[in-house]
């Protein structure tokens, strides 16, 4: 069991999410809205698995495994087919933008205003990532996170990040539902 007393889980796991953490419950909006609006991050969604928080909603922790389809374009087989910066750009992307929101006192939504990667390594398809995210600061208009993304079989750093995010949107705005229309490209 993760801090707020939540199992370990991923979207296939809805069912036992805990109320009583906004990580928790900041991570099954996410898994439901991403489907819901065919989103760029619904490719990510499906995968990545929420862990834990700890230190008071400070830390948090998220596991997501590589495949195929995450594969650079010019990755060969013979090289070990290396995941695009993309793919774990967009990961470092959602769990620190859920991690900025569950800590914001009055859950706000929130936008990105800047944010940096550095890679120091490469994924490996067939690898499995760990996302651990660091709240650095939470105001009344911005919020930081930064985060570290390690391979968990060779323990290598792939990469480092610093996320930062302008809250928007009315109080308790984050934690409403709000599916849109469906997709133009949906038939």
């Amino acid at each position: 069991q993760d801090s707020c007393g939540s199992p370990h889980w991923s979207c296939s796991f809805l069912f036992v999410m805990s109320a009583g953490c906004r990580l928790t419950q900041l991570f099954h909006q996410y898994v439901q809205q991403t489907r819901a609006q065919n989103s760029f991050s619904s490719i990510i969604s499906k995968r990545l698995t929420f862990l834990s928080s700890a230190e008071n909603l400070k830390r948090g922790s998220f596991q997501f495994p590589l495949h195929q389809s995450d594969c650079h374009a010019f990755a060969m087989a013979q090289e070990g087919q290396t995941v695009h910066g993309g793919v774990i750009a967009t990961v470092v992307e959602d769990a620190t933008t859920m991690h900025i929101c569950a800590n914001d006192a009055r859950s706000r939504k929130a936008v990105t205003t800047d944010m940096n990667l550095t890679y120091v390594g490469v994924g490996k398809v067939g690898r499995t990532l760990q996302i651990d995210t660091k709240i650095l600061k939470i105001g009344g208009v911005m919020g930081v996170a930064e985060a570290e993304v390690t391979d968990i079989t060779s323990g290598k750093l792939i990469a480092v990040g610093r996320h930062s995010m302008m809250f928007v949107g009315e109080d308790g705005s984050a934690l409403k539902f709000a599916q849109s229309l469906n997709s133009v490209f949906d038939v």
